[in-house]
């Protein structure tokens, strides 16, 4: 959630810096947003309450579901600007989850500043770095303190994925508004 939200407000504020207007996103064209809707919806499953039911290997299922929808969105738009960094930040996480057993680890500094219990996997399915966990200075190493609206860890792929979504809502605002042509 931190994510979604750091990248939405991070590309207002630079579209309205740069003179953009929010207007101007309508004009942006996007292939398949279901695809990234749906994926966020499955990644809002499997980090809430609802995920209960589902187990730890229904969790985990339903989050390589979801990173495999967001990467096929993102093949889909690459000629977009911004969707390639926030690709790559994609790939890192993906890749640092698959090869650890389906959890992002975390750094135990940084889920102490952030107020997240570190006993087993957290709610956004960290685990602790621990001595054999593969590629971890990609893992949930940054915080957000605890006692803010937004306590969390991340990762350096989230900041990837916050820039690349932020350069998208930068640059759609700064498109020019397409003319209507006058009635005949």
């Amino acid at each position: 959630m931190f994510v979604l939200i750091a990248a939405l407000a991070a590309g207002l504020v630079a579209g309205y810096a740069l003179g953009g207007r929010l207007r101007n996103i309508e004009q942006l064209r996007i292939r398949w947003p279901w695809l990234a809707i749906v994926a966020l919806g499955l990644q809002f499953v499997a980090f809430s309450p609802l995920r209960d039911p589902l187990g730890e290997t229904g969790v985990i299922a339903l989050h390589f579901v979801s990173y495999g929808l967001l990467v096929w969105f993102v093949v889909a738009n690459r000629e977009r600007a911004g969707i390639v960094v926030a690709g790559a930040g994609l790939l890192m996480n993906l890749l640092t989850i698959a090869l650890n057993g389906g959890y992002m680890p975390a750094s135990r500094h940084a889920l102490v500043v952030s107020g997240e219990d570190y006993a087993g996997a957290t709610a956004n399915n960290s685990t602790v770095i621990h001595q054999g966990t593969r590629l971890s200075f990609l893992g949930d190493v940054f915080a957000i303190p605890d006692g803010t609206i937004l306590a969390s860890v991340f990762s350096v792929g989230d900041v990837l994925i916050v820039v690349g979504v932020a350069i998208l809502i930068a640059t759609a605002m700064r498109m020019a508004p397409k003319e209507i042509p006058a009635p005949s």
